[in-house]
């Protein structure tokens, strides 16, 4: 059964340059690019409207964002290779995250706010204890030595998952921080992964075009997801499991349904390619849940489900 998507707002030219990322929580969608800002937006109003705008120390622009609301902290990734992490409360900037043998790449904070991991361009992910002042290093996992371009935390805080430029996709345990699962299944970059709400299933994208899913226990390749014509840069599934949304730089946004395995809605909205799309976070509230998404265009769009009312 297909499902029918309409766009509710957008704002041109909201960065001055490609807006490379996008997190979302409760109350704001975050968003930056490659003039180093973050600007957060209001998720809960028609009007979308920005509410603050933050200005980093990142020389180069931000690639990758990542949020905690339990913790009020965004933690934004630069083209310098560094990590600055900052409170959405004073907009202060709570610590700066870097190291001379290495640039980082992807950033992700555990579930319950107390632990941050990267990945790096030498292939390592880097755990950080965001209790400890300065955010102490307090772990480090191996890989086969290929750039990490993606990472996401299981909800349930037992899995860190990562993809890497030469096709490697990993599964590690964070109770024993090792290895649990290589997975097969693509050659080429793996730009994007994302565990399902209840930590059961991954599903990782990238330069290969198709988004494979795989059972996290086992390491099983469960069903493979077909349709967009270039990279796929970003996986997010919907708060109930049932539907993951992809964006790609074949300039669609995608909604798939995990159980008829198959795509049930496309947008085709923007004339430029998608760098990145996130599910709204509106559990437990009047408003369906909806989706956000920026790309090359500079442009943020907002989405709501057409039967949502």
């Amino acid at each position: 059964m297909s499902k029918q998507y309409f766009s509710t707002s957008l704002t041109p030219e909201a960065h001055p340059a490609d807006i490379f990322c996008v997190e979302t929580t409760s109350e704001y969608a975050i968003t930056s690019s490659g003039n180093s800002t973050l600007k957060l937006w209001n998720a809960a109003s028609n009007d979308h409207e920005l509410v603050l705008t933050i200005k980093t120390t990142h020389r180069l622009g931000i690639h990758h964002v990542c949020a905690n609301k339990e913790l009020g902290l965004i933690a934004a990734v630069g083209f310098d290779g560094e990590i600055s992490v900052w409170s959405l409360q004073d907009c202060s900037c709570r610590a700066v995250i870097s190291d001379p043998k290495t640039a980082y790449w992807a950033a992700r904070f555990s579930a319950d706010g107390e632990f941050l991991a990267a990945t790096s361009l030498d292939g390592g992910i880097t755990v950080w204890n965001t209790a400890s002042e300065g955010f102490e290093k307090c772990g480090e996992l191996e890989t086969k030595g290929s750039s990490g371009l993606a990472i996401d935390y299981s909800n349930d805080g037992r899995f860190i998952a990562s993809g890497h430029e030469n096709g490697g996709l990993y599964i590690f345990s964070t109770e024993t921080a090792r290895l649990l699962h290589s997975l097969p299944g693509h050659i080429k970059a793996v730009r994007a992964v994302a565990f399902s709400p209840l930590s059961k299933l991954l599903a990782a994208g990238g330069d290969s075009n198709v988004i494979t899913v795989y059972d996290v226990t086992s390491g099983e390749q469960v069903f493979n997801l077909s349709g967009h014509s270039r990279w796929i840069m970003s996986l997010d599934w919907n708060f109930t499991g049932e539907y993951l949304l992809s964006g790609s730089f074949d300039k669609s946004l995608k909604i798939w349904s995990i159980e008829q395995t198959e795509c049930v809605s496309t947008q085709a909205e923007s004339d430029s390619a998608v760098w990145a799309a996130k599910w709204t976070k509106t559990a437990g509230t009047a408003r369906p849940q909806g989706f956000v998404s920026v790309g090359i265009d500079k442009t943020v769009r907002w989405y709501r489900e057409a039967t949502g009312g």
